[in-house]
């Protein structure tokens, strides 16, 4: 008899205060507000302006967000990521960026575009001719994190790239491997001299780096050097 129905409580407050009629609408405007601002910024995302540079409050920034490019760019060759324009990204952005964004442009009291991403190259259109980061520069050579969604680079990638970072590290896996199979063939005909052990190394040698550079010609690959910034496919 005596206990308090919160809810009921709280509807009749509300009642009280607005109609039902007007509640509606209000409700309408939020929600019409935030759709015009996903709009909004979902365009900037889709668009390009390289030459805009976002102007962000000293006071308000999170320095352990701030990277210059060359530390984006050693990230990017170590791992074979690309760093390029959102309006080349195909991937799917996450619902919580277009509350993010928008904070911290009310935060910096600016409007943000020219974003970046910096992602594997599966996830972006890339021309014919597993964690993305977004980024906006604010100059200087100098870009400010946004927000990092999906799932963290496994370990290992960088072990299984490296080969491909530059020619010198493909020619020294070359080498290792050569190496590597010589050994095992020493052990299985351990009847071999040192000559023929020397001759089978230099054959190996020259198999693994023809072979590789003759897939990398054929699949048009690229060195991860050569390709972290570019928008063409290969």
């Amino acid at each position: 008899m005596f206990d308090l129905n919160l809810q009921n409580a709280l509807k009749k407050d509300r009642d009280r205060l607005v109609s039902s009629q007007d509640l509606k609408a209000i409700v309408q405007r939020i929600f019409d507000h935030k759709e015009a601002s996903k709009a909004r910024i979902k365009s900037k995302l889709d668009n390009q302006n390289n030459s805009y540079v976002n102007s962000l409050t000293f006071d308000d920034l999170d320095m352990d967000k701030v990277f210059h490019i060359d530390s984006i760019e050693k990230l990017c060759i170590k791992y074979r990521l690309r760093f390029l324009d959102t309006h080349l990204f195909k991937g799917d952005y996450p619902n919580e960026l277009y509350s993010i964004i928008p904070e911290l442009e009310a935060t910096h009291e600016t409007k943000l575009e020219n974003f970046k991403i910096m992602a594997p190259s599966k996830l972006f259109r890339l021309k014919t001719k597993e964690d993305p980061l977004l980024f906006v520069p604010i100059g200087n050579g100098y870009y400010y994190l946004i927000h990092k969604w999906g799932n963290d680079l496994k370990t290992y990638r960088k072990l299984l790239v490296w080969p491909f970072k530059n020619i010198n590290t493909l020619i020294f896996t070359s080498i290792l491997l050569s190496l590597a199979s010589t050994a095992l063939g020493s052990v299985l005909f351990n009847k071999l001299s040192d000559t023929q052990l020397f001759v089978i190394f230099v054959f190996n040698i020259k198999t693994f780096v023809f072979i590789t550079f003759y897939l990398l010609f054929m699949m048009r690959k690229n060195f991860n050097e050569s390709i972290w910034d570019s928008k063409y496919k290969n």
